[in-house]
Formats: structure tokens, sequence, C-alpha cells
């Protein structure tokens, strides 16, 4: 059974991966290169890729009744992670770097094609492990994200349009797993509520603003960590229902 859990963390890592993480994080590393694990509070740096093919979102009503109908909205992000971690228990952390945004939708019969320029997203969060029985931890991550850009881009029919475009995102998420210590692995699986909301303004295309909500604000995500306990984590995950998406991340503790 232990085989088959983690032939199914990693087979779809390259099909589909906003990341939750490893909801026991904070007690993975339990050495770090600078600090002894003897002290009360030690701190994580980090890198992680994000690729996500599907938000699975939906227009507002508004947009609805005047005939704008989306097809898929994309995400991609690189970002570096600075994490707090406090007894092992609870992680305080940090997400900066570079996001875009990509959304294909439909008015009557034309197709419209948006991209955003790659600009900063700011993250921030917590993660708490409730407890620990035998090789299995039980945590909650709860986090908030903002992201504003200029369009980078917009075609209708595959023919460049001149246009103002703005994207703004926001969006908080509270999420709750289950992890298992398996050798040096600890694969995970658990359930994200999120509440998202992208807005796409000054647009030329009759209406002033159009938003995009989530059609479903509760996914699952899925995935593994290894680390051999000494300096180094190493984190692949999916993400599944509300969000179709890919994340790999590196930390290292200090």
């Amino acid at each position: 059974m232990k085989k088959i859990f983690i032939n199914i963390l990693f087979f779809p890592l390259f099909i589909f991966s906003s990341p939750v993480g490893n909801l026991s994080y904070p007690a993975i590393i339990e050495e770090g290169f600078i600090i002894p694990d003897t002290q009360w509070v030690n701190f994580r740096l980090g890198y992680q890729v994000y690729d996500a093919d599907d938000l699975v979102m939906q227009f507002n009503d508004l947009a609805k009744e005047n005939d704008f109908h989306l097809r898929k909205v994309k995400g991609y992000a690189n970002t570096g992670i600075f994490t707090l971690n406090i007894k092992e228990r609870l992680d305080l952390y940090t997400e900066i770097g570079s996001y875009r945004l990509e959304t294909e939708f439909r008015r009557l019969s034309n197709l419209y094609v948006a991209k955003s320029e790659n600009d900063i997203i700011y993250r921030g969060g917590v993660k708490l492990i409730f407890f620990e029985v035998l090789d299995f931890t039980l945590g909650a991550d709860i986090n908030y994200s903002v992201f504003w850009a200029a369009s980078s881009f917009l075609t209708r029919n595959d023919r460049p349009i001149k246009d103002d475009l703005k994207f703004s995102l926001k969006e908080w998420q509270i999420a709750v797993g289950l992890a298992q210590k398996i050798s040096i692995l600890r694969p995970y699986i658990g359930v994200a509520y999120r509440d998202t909301q992208i807005d796409m303004k000054q647009t030329s295309l009759i209406l002033s603003d159009l938003h995009l909500i989530y059609e479903k604000k509760a996914g699952v995500f899925l995935g593994t960590s290894a680390s051999l306990g000494t300096f180094v984590l190493v984190n692949a995950e999916i993400r599944l229902v509300n969000e179709r998406a890919t994340t790999f991340s590196v930390e290292l503790r200090f």
C-alpha cells in the first residue's frame, strides 16, 4: 500500500500543480547549518516554482449577462520563501517573486487572449502542527496573496488589439491535511478552501471591469517531501478539483 500511495503522488506531477506545502513542514528538517537544534527558533530559505494549467474560475453574473464566457485562466510563479520556525511546531512565512496570469475568454463569436506582465506577487502565511501520533502529523495552513500587473498583450481572434488592461488578484486560503513519515519521505494529502478574485480593469470590451471568481472554492492537494532530517528538503505537490496545478520547491534550514 505504501508503494502504491507513493506512485500515486509522483505520477501526476507533470500532468497537472496555489501551493499549500507539507503540513508537517515545521518538524521535517530537524537540524540546520548554523543554529543548534536545541534553540527554540530557527529560519529557512527556499525557492518555489508554480505552474497552474487551469485555475478553474468563471465570470461573475454581470459579465455572463453581457455574453462573456471564460475558457481558461493560467498562472505561473517563481518565488523566494523566508520562514521563521518556532519550536518545530509553528512556521511564519512570506513569499515574494514573479507571477503571471493568462486568460482566454469569448464574447459572442470573438475569442480573446489576455496576458499580464511578469510582476511581483506577495504572500504571507502560517503553518501549525496540531499533533503528531506515531508517524502521522495533522496540521493546518492559512495564507493571503496579492498581485497587480499591467497587460502584456491582448488579442482578438489571434490579432493584437490596443488595450489598457490592468490585472489584480487577491486570495486567501485555509488548508488542513495529514502527513505520514515513510523513511525519508513525508507524503501528505488534504483539503483547501480558498477565495480568489481576479479583476481585469479599464477594458474597452463593453464592460469597464471583468471579475473572475472560483467555480469551486474547495479543492484537494497532495504531494510529498523528501529529507534526511538535516539541512535541506525538496517538495512536490499537485492541486486538484478547484485548480489544476503543480509545484516544486526546495528549502534550507539555517
